[in-house]
């Protein structure tokens, strides 16, 4: 029993091939170096898993790990980490999921699950209450995810469990495969829903009423929780803007900077913005708002088409990100398509971002004569705009038929396969598909995104700073060190398990007071600002480590070369473009404030060495 505030001082070892499920107790000394989430899903792969193995093999593992935060008052906290090596890019992967599942964890009785071996049948992981048990799957295998959970909920005989699931998608091996938690939060970056499906395992099924974790200084953390709280409630984006579109408002303010996604990349203007903006959904498609555990702003909204051809198809959100792969990015100015698009990916489990990057590539493939139409498989014509073919390529993907066993690799192996020049519009860093903010118009995500341990994602550096106009987003003046500071405040956020809709309230760059009197409050380790810069920069140092392990140094930290090579052809942010010798430049100061090997990015022993990461060193340098 750990004497920390904020756990439950237990993980679940499940070894799917032995059907042997354990407790394991979290010793104090690995919780003061690592604290949660994040640091725990780093610290276990990087330890557990051997160099070079098969993302699809038995020796990969799926770690789930909940934050010190989560199941306590402070409020909007409910992210849960999965955590695997990625069958997309072949690299560290952590993912995160709202909804209830991590507080449900922990009144379960555990901080988090390792999952390892594999099993030779279908099976899913029932956790009830301090009871784990691995149960029969075989007649739950080929289904959606919807019907899965609804069937798992029947069978237990208790529809308050809590259930991340895959569907098909994970099944079939595809590589940008999604978990599906409470049918629709998703855990989708990097194929982590592949790696269960390698492991025959179809869902994790929690249940917890009768466990919470205790709060180290109470008096303390109920003053924090209630400024928290006063300071998210107080804020009218907050509470007006996001809880009228959720981010869906981001495609108007995109488009109206000129830095919209749109036709693969090829331009950053959507000439149908408006058809496909916050306004239309929030005023034609959102009908009420559903919460995450804990959270007052309520950003989710349940969704229904009213009327035409999906009349009464139901769903949640969508959020921005699958507005952008589905919408401008395909010019698709469809709602309803973009509706549809949706609920498919979630019931096929599927990622949205790399399912609609995958999907743009392959069209332009076909525009430009690179793949014949007959290999597509397909009724519709595979072209941008076309919304049938759009629907048609993702059950292809997650079936793998046809031309969905090349894309369900994701665009950097499908490009490898198709060649012809067709690697310059491939749209990855590190083999995953980048999110819907713009490398060229903000320069901050140039480096953001080239150095990310994920890989084209946006969750590491943000683009909130350049995009409010504090840091200005056409200068690469100072982008080193608002990468550096913004990557430790997000570090901090998926180590503790806040959303990152609240961001505002913890401080988006660098360390704040906030975090460091929360996680006090909560555990009782008695961070300062020093000794919380040392976590974030561990967690980050010890992921890319994970990658330089893999073979993976300064040449992956780049662009697609459309981004740098093709400027923005048209609207407000015209001309802007990724210049080599700018981000070679950026990337020199980023290395050097990190304390890497300029020439090779990879993390110094002296560096490792005052972020006490010896057993990094061991491996790294061979000692």
């Amino acid at each position: 029993m750990t004497r920390y505030g904020g756990y439950l001082g237990k993980f679940l070892r499940v070894n799917l091939t032995e059907n042997k499920i354990v407790e394991e107790q979290l010793e104090d000394k690995f919780i003061e170096k690592f604290v949660g989430g994040n640091g725990f899903g780093a610290a276990y792969l990087f330890k557990e898993l051997p160099g070079g193995i098969d993302p699809l093999g038995p020796e990969n593992k799926v770690i789930l790990a909940t934050g010190p935060l989560s199941g306590t008052p402070i409020i909007s906290s409910p992210k849960i980490g999965f955590f695997a090596k990625s069958p997309l890019t072949g690299g560290f992967m952590d993912s995160y999921s709202g909804g209830h599942l991590s507080a449900e964890l922990k009144f379960a009785g555990y901080d988090g699950v390792i999952i390892e071996g594999f099993s030779s049948k279908p099976v899913f992981l029932d956790i009830n209450n301090g009871i784990a048990k691995i149960r029969d799957a075989e007649n739950l295998w080929g289904l959606g995810t919807f019907e899965t959970t609804r069937k798992i909920k029947e069978e237990l005989g208790d529809d308050q469990y809590k259930i991340a699931v895959i569907g098909p998608g994970g099944e079939n091996l595809v590589n940008y495969a999604a978990i599906i938690v409470e049918n629709f939060h998703a855990a989708g970056r990097g194929g982590i829903g592949a790696v269960m499906g390698s492991k025959n395992l179809k869902a994790i099924a929690v249940r917890g009423t009768q466990y919470s974790p205790k709060i180290y200084n109470i008096d303390l953390l109920t003053g924090v929780a209630e400024n928290l709280y006063r300071e998210v409630t107080n804020d009218k984006t907050l509470m007006l803007k996001q809880k009228r579109y959720g981010t869906a408002g981001a495609t108007s303010s995109n488009a109206a900077s000129g830095i919209l996604g749109t036709k693969n990349w090829q331009q950053e203007t959507f000439d149908n913005a408006d058809k496909i903006g916050g306004d239309a959904f929030a005023d034609n498609v959102f009908d009420k708002n559903l919460a995450c555990y804990g959270c007052p702003v309520k950003c989710l909204q349940k969704s229904s088409i009213k009327k035409g051809k999906y009349k009464r198809l139901e769903s949640v959100g969508p959020q921005y990100e699958t507005i952008y792969s589905f919408g401008s990015l395909c010019e698709n100015d469809d709602p309803a398509v973009i509706m549809a698009a949706n609920n498919m990916c979630n019931d096929l489990g599927l990622d949205t971002i790399s399912a609609g990057v995958t999907i743009a590539f392959a069209m332009e493939c076909y525009e430009k004569e690179l793949v014949p139409r007959a290999e597509f498989g397909i009724n519709a014509e595979p072209k941008f705009g076309n919304k049938e073919a759009l629907l048609e390529l993702i059950s292809k993907i997650a079936l793998r038929q046809d031309i969905g066993e090349l894309l369900a690799n994701g665009v950097k192996k499908a490009a490898a396969k198709i060649g012809q020049g067709s690697e310059d519009f491939a749209i990855h860093v590190k083999g995953l598909e980048l999110a819907g903010h713009s490398a060229r118009g903000y320069k901050g995500m140039t480096l953001g995104y080239a150095v990310s341990n994920r890989g084209g994602s946006h969750m590491d550096m943000r683009h909130v700073e350049e995009r409010s106009g504090k840091f200005d987003r056409k200068s690469i003046d100072g982008k080193p060190e608002l990468n550096y500071n913004i990557q430790s405040s997000t570090v901090i956020r998926d180590t503790l398990g806040y959303c990152t809709v609240i961001e505002s309230a913890f401080g988006r760059v660098g360390i704040s007071d906030a975090m460091i009197e929360v996680l006090n409050g909560v555990t009782g380790i008695n961070f300062d600002k020093d000794s919380l810069q040392l976590l974030a920069d561990r967690i980050w140092n010890l992921e890319r480590a994970f990658n330089v392990r893999e073979g993976k140094g300064r040449e992956e930290d780049t662009l697609p070369p459309r981004f740098m090579n093709e400027p923005i052809p048209e609207g407000p942010s015209a001309g802007m473009i990724a210049k080599p010798e700018e981000l070679e430049k950026m990337l020199n100061e980023y290395y050097h404030l990190r304390g890497w090997d300029i020439k090779s990015g990879i993390p110094t022993k002296e560096t490792l060495e005052r972020l006490e990461l010896d057993f990094v060193i061991d491996e790294l340098f061979q000692i």
